[in-house]
């Protein structure tokens, strides 16, 4: 344990009247209240207000109080607090869901760390204990950390001649030797589960924005007594020992939720997903707010979920969770209010971020996602027009096929003519589900380059053999191979996150590693989920929903004008290598020459925003077969190709010359629009020859 000297208080300079307790009188809540928004204190026949988001839960003995992490506490005015004495126990059972932001009581009944005492747990999951003696404020901090989702007993006693000693279910978990008289602060209320006034996040040295925040423990309390007399050590035992509390978690982990398990019908979903009662009813969304795409031959999903403020994540078929983040700014001036961050990774009530569906068959999923820059702080948004008021806004489509591959375009609206480097478009991000670290969602050779020419290069971090707080031993650059424009992604699961984009017109990487982590990878849990106002906080333990980032890809725009840029990248999810990959890369960069022939058909492009070629009719032509040939090669292969026709009314009868087993499998399906009706065609097929499709009226 550690002791700390947190200041010295006098009663003639701050004109309190601090007293030795003339009346003792214990508090003893047991929380077996059934229903209500109130506790009652069973020694001193009082009923306590709870503020705040609550549940009652199964109990050490009878009923417990949840607490929410933010919103919950109990608290009594200040002249209803009786005193309890020049010596006495403090007592409390705990079930830690997470450990607090920072240093969070239990007990709470001091001012400023200067009079008073409070007994509190810290981000480490570590009790403490603070006591005025003699005018002088004490703290003594134990070295035992508390279980998550286990029932702990925590007390603290004091004595005027012993000084304070700190239990931890029974046992003796410290002791601070002082001696003197305990200083009351009179004039505090009582107040339990919740920070007196916003502190900063631990580490404050770290976080950014440097803003204190409210928050509560988040978890269960029971059993909580402060009562006159240092209770011996002895009895404390036998309190303990008398409870026959279970030593199994009484809390689950909760796990970031993205639909029903296993493979389902392909296709974009509106979704009802719930994380934790304690989460969800902070949020202010009705059913449906959440999209899920679904695959028919795979259990991954692709999920826009609240939590994760709709950025879109690839969930792999045993839950590792990948996102590509979003556009991001940062610092002044383009965040004037200094956050440093703006992102929608900080809108943390999802007040711009919106998620909707575009286009759902069997044949493909369109997804919109749309944003501003938002900071941290005050919810501003980045680079406002002084003319118009607008920030820095984005519109992302997420155009995505029944084979787990996506094209994702970005398209940002902002005020002022910029250069590429104020801006990030990607970030190569891991999800944690709480209960895990980042080494069991990442594999040590974390990163695998190639480029075009089929040069491939994994990337390597060194693990931890401690639990020191320093600095990852990863990759200094990713510069290898030359010009790499293909990235896969080795989580510990059969599918695997890819990204593929277009080395054309300059490509860069950039690796993370430059800040202080307890893991081998960096490592916050600032988001998702949490709700402080926070756009950097380090991960103290595997609490919380967390995240660990490892690059960033910079490439050129697929389109610019003075104050519109756009950008598009291929992403998705694939149980194979980069040879594949490669192949992939290939059929959209540089894809198979195509000819349409056919009634009304004007012309025949391929289109990489869609990942498809689309065959221009003249509008009003009559429905008449149409032939499709793609002249394949090793250099322009065909992959899975996607074959768009404009302004095909009704169903079609679609054929592959020679591939009987892509015919089994083809996905066919009209895309109504304004103007009538596309027909969209995915044809599951992999060849580097020429390939004919024939399509024709359904309907006699």
């Amino acid at each position: 344990m550690k002791q700390a000297y947190r200041g010295f208080w006098c009663s003639m300079a701050m004109g309190m009247a601090l007293t030795a307790a003339a009346q003792q009188q214990s508090i003893v809540w047991h929380f077996d209240e059934e229903a209500g928004a109130a506790v009652h204190d069973s020694s001193g026949d009082v009923d306590d207000p709870i503020h705040g988001y609550f549940l009652r839960v199964p109990g050490v003995s009878g009923q417990a109080l949840s607490f929410d992490g933010y919103t919950t506490s109990i608290e009594r005015p200040a002249k209803a607090v009786p005193d309890v004495g020049e010596s006495f126990t403090i007592s409390a059972w705990v079930a830690l869901d997470d450990y607090p932001w920072n240093w969070a009581p239990l007990v709470d009944r001091e001012l400023d760390d200067q009079v008073g005492y409070v007994l509190e747990i810290d981000a480490f999951g570590h009790p403490g204990f603070g006591i005025d003696v003699n005018g002088v404020w004490q703290h003594l901090t134990s070295t035992v950390q508390l279980p998550l989702k286990k029932w702990s007993r925590v007390t603290a006693t004091f004595d005027p001649e012993q000084g304070v000693t700190l239990y931890v279910n029974g046992s003796e978990a410290g002791t601070l030797k002082t001696s003197g008289p305990f200083f009351s602060a009179d004039n505090a209320s009582l107040i339990v589960g919740r920070v007196r006034t916003p502190t900063l996040p631990f580490p404050s040295w770290l976080i950014h924005p440097h803003d204190p925040v409210n928050y509560s423990i988040e978890g269960y309390l029971d059993e909580i007594s402060i009562q006159p007399g240092a209770r011996s050590a002895a009895d404390e035992a036998a309190a303990f020992q008398s409870a026959h509390v279970t030593k199994d978690d009484v809390i689950p982990y909760a796990v970031m939720p993205s639909g029903p398990s296993g493979p389902g019908p392909f296709g974009a979903f509106y979704a009802t997903l719930h994380f934790k009662p304690s989460w969800d009813h902070l949020r202010r969304f009705g059913p449906n707010s959440n999209v899920v795409v679904r695959f028919e031959q795979s259990p991954m999903r692709l999920a826009f979920w609240e939590g994760l403020n709709y950025m879109p994540a690839w969930v792999t078929e045993n839950g590792k969770w990948y996102n590509e983040q979003s556009v991001e700014t940062w610092d002044e001036p383009y965040c004037s209010m200094g956050a440093q961050d703006c992102e929608p990774m900080s809108d943390k009530q999802d007040r711009s971020s919106r998620v909707s569906i575009i286009e759902s068959t069997p044949a493909r999923a369109v997804v919109k996602w749309r944003y501003s820059l938002i900071e941290a702080r005050g919810y501003a948004e980045a680079n406002p027009d002084p003319d118009t008021g607008w920030g820095d806004w984005v519109e992302e489509r997420w155009i995505v096929y029944p084979d787990g591959v996506a094209i994702r375009k970005q398209t940002l609206w902002h005020s002022g003519p910029v250069t590429a480097e104020e801006y990030e478009w990607q970030e190569t991000i891991i999800l944690h589900n709480p209960g895990k670290h980042p080494e069991d969602d990442i594999e040590p050779d974390a990163l695998t380059l190639a480029n075009m020419q089929g040069q491939v290069h994994t990337y390597s971090w060194i693990p931890k053999v401690t639990t020191s707080f320093d600095y990852p031993r990863g990759p200094k650059k990713l510069d290898q191979p030359i010009n790499a424009n293909i990235q896969l992604v080795n989580l510990k699961s059969h599918y695997k996150p890819f990204e593929i984009v277009n080395p054309a017109g300059g490509l860069t990487w950039h690796v993370y590693g430059g800040e202080r982590s307890y893991s081998m990878f960096e490592w916050w849990n600032h988001w998702p989920v949490a709700q402080i106002g926070s756009s950097g906080r380090p991960a103290m333990a595997a609490d919380r929903p967390s995240h660990t980032s490892l690059s960033d890809i910079y490439w050129g725009d697929y389109e610019t004008t003075d104050h519109i840029e756009t950008k598009i990248l291929m992403t998705g999810l694939t149980d194979q290598g980069p040879d594949h990959l490669l192949k992939l890369a290939k059929s959209w960069l540089s894809p198979a020459t195509a000819s349409a022939t056919g009634a009304g058909v004007s012309s025949i492009n391929y289109d990489p925003t869609q990942r498809a070629w689309v065959v221009s009719r003249t509008a009003g032509s009559q429905k008449a077969p149409i032939q499709v040939t793609l002249d394949a090669s090793e250099s322009s292969p065909l992959v899975n190709p996607v074959i768009v026709v404009q302004d095909w009314q009704g169903t079609a009868k679609v054929a592959v010359a020679g591939h009987p087993e892509a015919n089994a499998m083809l996905k066919v399906a009209n895309e109504t629009v304004l103007e009538g009706q596309n027909l969209v065609i995915w044809c599951p097929l992999e060849d580097t020859s020429r390939v004919q499709i024939r399509i024709e009226p359904a309907e006699k």
